[in-house]
């Protein structure tokens, strides 16, 4: 009977550890913001270039398109916003921090897949529990 309450206390561990990953997962997620990653151009290249007064927020390069990043450095945003709350990261500070921010939708997807596992290994654990103990049953002597 003791292999039926190990397999027990692991199921209940398994579906407490997927609970925690679950509010981890979803306490990064609302730290996510909707992010254009930006190289800023020198003062001298942004006159000579007439500012990028057609562009809307800082002037400089644009990183690929805006997404959702988890970023918690302050340090690395520009003072603009653009249209939508979108904040403008200069990429050049990132790269010098050695910061990698993380995306919205990996996050979320590895949140999704952990939860799932712990979920899953704690079905199979706690059926095991169940198997285990019904043989036991079978095994022990009738007159107990």
């Amino acid at each position: 009977m003791e292999r039926t309450r190990v397999l027990g206390i692991l199921a209940a561990v398994c579906a407490g550890l997927a609970a925690v990953a679950l509010v981890t997962g979803l306490w990064l997620g609302s730290q996510a913001q909707p992010v254009q990653l930006l190289r800023p151009a020198p003062a001298a290249q942004a006159d000579l270039f007439g500012g990028g007064a057609d562009v809307e927020g800082p002037s400089g390069t644009r990183i690929g398109s805006p997404q959702s990043l988890i970023i918690r450095n302050q340090s690395v945003f520009l003072p603009e916003t653009g249209a939508d709350g979108l904040r403008y990261v200069d990429e050049l500070k990132l790269t010098e921090l050695g910061l990698y921010p993380l995306q919205f939708k990996t996050v979320r997807l590895l949140s999704i897949l952990t939860v799932l596992g712990l979920l899953a290994l704690a079905a199979a654990l706690w059926l095991g529990r169940r198997w285990s103990h019904k043989t036991a049953l079978r095994a022990a002597p009738a007159g107990r």
